[in-house]
């Protein structure tokens, strides 16, 4: 539910920082520890964390800011801090009003797989028990 719940906001309902990018790779530490090619890492003046961003096909756009470009990213804070001190929760990234990252829907739709797959494992537990296969 939370997967749904938070991946449907609108953009105002997120948190947002402005300021200037101060670090832009695909590459922060050692991270990320697994497909290199997708994640990029940004920093913006002005916010204690950078964020981790999957921009498997929206990369090449992140790519093309620049340190010193002024931003505004809109995110949400983590329900649980990450032990690398990463955000990983950026839900739009824009500069002079163009978008240069969005969510894709993959958090709702998996939400809602997981939703469904519950709901078919209830169904399958209840017609088993009436044919007394399991016990209660």
């Amino acid at each position: 539910m939370i997967l749904i719940k938070d991946s449907s906001r609108e953009k105002s309902e997120y948190l947002h920082v402005s300021g200037k990018l101060i670090y832009r790779d695909s590459k922060l530490g050692k991270m990320p520890y697994r497909d290199s090619g997708a994640y990029r890492y940004i920093k913006i003046a002005g916010y204690s964390q950078p964020f981790e961003i999957y921009a498997d096909e929206q990369g090449k756009l992140i790519d093309s800011l620049k340190i010193g470009n002024t931003v505004t990213a809109w995110y949400q804070k983590p329900y649980i801090p990450s032990q690398e001190g990463v955000n990983r929760f950026l839900q739009f990234l824009e500069k002079d009003n163009k978008l240069y990252f969005e969510p894709t829907g993959f958090q709702q739709q998996l939400g809602y797989a997981i939703i469904l797959m519950a709901l078919v494992m209830m169904l399958l537990f209840y017609v088993l028990y009436k044919k007394g296969k399991i016990a209660y």
